[in-house]
């Protein structure tokens, strides 16, 4: 995984939003960030600078200082391992955005078109995924790191 400048966020690589707004998550950060364990993402609206999203599972988010708050909006249950919001609702906090949506066992999810619209990403979109915070992956749409990869002709691509 490289980096692509000194002191910068490490890139596992390219995905892709598929016509049929499906996301692929690269084999290194799928394991990275022990994703085998979870059926279910949240997914978590990026900064302003890098727009795109993250995911979390809900159990690395569960003992975050974040945690409170965002189970609450989404209304994850532990003991049932479900949520009372619906599946790809969009929960506005502020100028953040949160859902949450199954993962395959392709390492595939799905998003909403309301959610890419309010994402102000598209189908066809390449997202860069880098490492994120320490609880998942970010999938970057914008920003210098973005203009930066796209000098990287080596990096990979996985759709």
């Amino acid at each position: 995984m490289p980096q692509l400048v000194k002191g910068g966020k490490y890139i596992f690589g390219w995905t892709l939003i598929n016509k049929d707004f499906k996301v692929r998550i690269p084999v290194e950060t799928y394991n990275e960030y022990k994703l085998i364990e979870t059926a279910k993402l949240i997914i978590l609206s990026g900064s302003k600078t890098s727009g795109g999203f993250s995911i979390v599972s809900p159990y690395s988010i569960i003992n975050s200082k974040l945690s409170n708050n965002i189970i609450r909006l989404v209304g994850y249950k532990k003991e049932t391992n479900s949520f009372t919001t619906k599946k790809l609702g969009m929960i506005k906090q502020g100028e953040r955005v949160i859902s949450w949506t199954s993962l395959d066992k392709d390492r595939y999810f799905r998003l909403s078109i309301e959610l890419i619209s309010t994402l102000k990403i598209s189908i066809g979109d390449k997202l860069l995924v880098g490492r994120g915070s320490g609880l998942g992956p970010a999938f970057i749409a914008k920003g210098t790191i973005y203009k930066e990869a796209l000098k990287h002709k080596d990096l990979l691509e996985f759709n």
